[in-house]
């Protein structure tokens, strides 16, 4: 789910200099999260996490090798918070509402990353990174929602459509989320997340026929 950053070549890490990453990062995304991508220097960085830009240079060879980082710990930790509760789900129907409840379940636990993550994909971040394929990442996000959409075709639980357009449909309703708690911190997840799950259910149930169409 995330841009592949090689760090193969480098030696272990100390458990502080791993802290201090850490550190970092989350500085980054609190940054990111409040002044925007584009604003957020690695001065402004270092001031929010409380140690000098040169510190920041020890640990992250620049501010692509960092974003790096930030997407990368967020896509691993929303992925390890996400994917038990989906393959709880017995039924693709139940694992799409899963997918969508735990999607915004995390939003709320992690305001500032999601705000943050959707504040790099939407303001060009990824071209920014050198070995990041913004085409991979995309499709990336999209294909469980199309395995999912596939799986329930053929089991009957979701009538025939474009698996990509849904998908993309999808991911585009939870990816305003974060968008909207940037305007609103209070914002009312529950009801985004009810009305989410009910379009998505209404737009994907099989067409049952009355008796007159019979």
């Amino acid at each position: 789910m995330q841009p592949r950053i090689d760090h193969d070549s480098q030696p272990p890490r100390s458990f502080i200099e791993e802290a201090r990453r850490e550190q970092i990062v989350t500085a980054a995304v609190e940054t990111i999260a409040e002044v925007g991508y584009h604003r957020a220097s690695m001065a402004r960085i270092g001031t929010r996490a409380g140690i000098s830009r040169g510190l920041i240079s020890y640990h992250f060879a620049g501010k692509a090798e960092l974003i790096g980082q930030v997407l990368t710990t967020v896509y691993t930790d929303a992925a390890a918070f996400m994917v038990p509760k989906i393959d709880a789900e017995t039924t693709p129907a139940g694992q799409l509402q899963a997918y969508i409840r735990s999607n915004l379940e995390y939003m709320r636990a992690y305001p500032a990353r999601m705000v943050a993550v959707v504040e790099i994909v939407t303001s060009g971040g990824l071209a920014d990174l050198p070995e990041a394929d913004p085409g991979a990442f995309d499709q990336n996000l999209l294909s469980p929602l199309e395995q999912l959409f596939v799986a329930g075709q053929a089991g009957g639980e979701f009538r025939d459509f474009d698996v990509s357009v849904m998908a993309r449909i999808v991911r585009s309703a939870i990816d305003a989320v974060p968008t909207a708690l940037s305007r609103d911190p209070d914002l009312d997840i529950d009801l985004y997340l009810r009305e989410i799950t009910t379009a998505v259910d209404y737009a994907t149930r099989p067409v049952r026929l009355t008796s007159e169409e019979t």
